[in-house]
């Protein structure tokens, strides 16, 4: 288990060499493996993404309710003037 409630698997990523041996440095540096390292930053950018994704859909809809609301007062903006 790793942890996250998963199995680990295997997976080959060919990568820069320079960008394997700086997450090597940093990997060492933190105490941790290879390993864990690219998981973890894996998480990292896949939750950025999902954040992101739910903050775009969360702004379209306010807009389409404030588009909703204009629509509505408009709807009603002669309504104030028959109680007088």
């Amino acid at each position: 288990m790793n942890g996250r409630g998963g199995s680990l698997v295997k997976v080959n990523i060919c990568w820069p060499n320079e960008l394997r041996e700086e997450v090597k440095k940093i990997s060492k540096e933190q105490n941790t493996s290879f390993s864990y390292f690219v998981r973890e930053a894996t998480i990292e950018c896949l939750n950025r993404i999902k954040k992101e994704r739910l903050k775009k859909e969360l702004i379209d809809q306010c807009k389409e309710t404030a588009k909703l609301n204009l629509e509505i007062c408009d709807d009603f903006k002669y309504v104030d003037g028959e109680n007088i």
